[in-house]
């Protein structure tokens, strides 16, 4: 396949795009990165013999990477470890709480906070599941094209899941639970979505199923930039081509297309195909010039940056 591809950014999504593209047919791959080592936010630090995991320290969904080295035709080079509790949580009143995804180790934690844990969270964890597995190959595994491509896919969703979207999750806490404790830290999911459980739709409850019930959380041997070494060896073995301190601040369009983008040292990036794995409002503002990604727009209707999307195409 005689196409020429830049990726922009060395995130998980980048890497793992590329492989995927390798594997393809795709040979003449080059990635950019700002920085002087793969990896986005997935990455880690190094000082006086010591070694830190910078962002992420466990992962849920182990299979997604089983699934990623099955269609990249290679072997799983990540030793996983299973973490059991999932973690601790301290409160500001002195209470300690171990997370178990043993729910008999988990209502022996709430027991005297919690009257009839045990049989509340099942029927918790029930109903998530279902909400979960019901709603998994039509929104959560799903890309949209357009608006109406998601509001289409909504229909499909069983309508007995239709009051999560119109009631917190808190408020589905509140239904569940008596304990504070119980409900605050069910509530935590939440802030993994970069909101609060005030104003998070009860559909996220599932991640409380895929972290107690589903697949747990897991951190691999040698610290979680293993998942990045692994994919980069495995990139490089294949001929891609990596440019590191390499920060890209504009593009070049025809019309409407964009055909190569610039990087502050004055250098000019052309391709068939790009794939930008960079902050998606704060790239399609800065780079892009989509005036409604501006910066006075974004902080008026409180949005950030923060989350890291794959963007085939802009």
């Amino acid at each position: 396949m005689a196409k020429k591809v830049l990726i922009i950014g060395t995130g998980l999504g980048a890497l793992s795009t590329a492989l995927r593209l390798t594997t393809q047919g795709y040979t003449d791959i080059t990635m950019v990165e700002k920085y002087h080592q793969p990896g986005g936010r997935l990455n880690r630090i190094e000082s006086d013999g010591f070694t830190f995991d910078m962002g992420p320290s466990f992962f849920s969904m182990s299979y997604e990477f089983k699934e990623l080295f099955d269609s990249c035709k290679m072997e799983n080079p990540l030793v996983y470890q299973k973490l059991e509790p999932l973690y601790r949580v301290n409160f500001a009143n002195g209470k300690t709480f171990n997370i178990y995804t043993d729910l008999d180790k988990l209502a022996a934690e709430f027991e005297a906070i919690e009257p009839n844990f045990k049989a509340k969270v099942e029927k918790y964890l029930l109903d998530a599941k279902n909400v979960f597995h019901d709603t998994e190959g039509i929104i959560v595994k799903q890309n949209f094209s357009s608006k109406a491509h998601y509001l289409l896919q909504l229909t499909r969703v069983p309508i007995k899941h239709l009051p999560h979207v119109f009631k917190s999750m808190w408020t589905e806490l509140e239904n569940s639970f008596e304990s504070n404790e119980v409900k605050v830290i069910f509530s935590l999911v939440a802030f993994f979505l970069g909101a609060t459980p005030f104003d998070t739709p009860a559909v996220y409850k599932l991640l409380t199923y895929t972290e107690l019930q589903h697949d747990g959380y897991w951190s691999v041997k040698g610290g979680m930039y293993r998942i990045v070494e692994v994919i980069y060896e495995e990139l490089i073995k294949r001929g891609v081509k990596f440019q590191f301190n390499t920060e890209i601040n504009g593009c070049v369009e025809e019309g409407k297309k964009v055909v190569a983008f610039t990087d502050t040292k004055g250098n000019k990036y052309d391709a068939d195909v790009f794939v930008v794995n960079a902050d998606a409002a704060s790239f399609r503002g800065r780079i892009l010039n989509r005036k409604k990604y501006n910066e006075e727009r974004l902080s008026q209707n409180g949005m950030d940056s923060c989350a890291i999307y794959r963007i085939p195409w802009c």
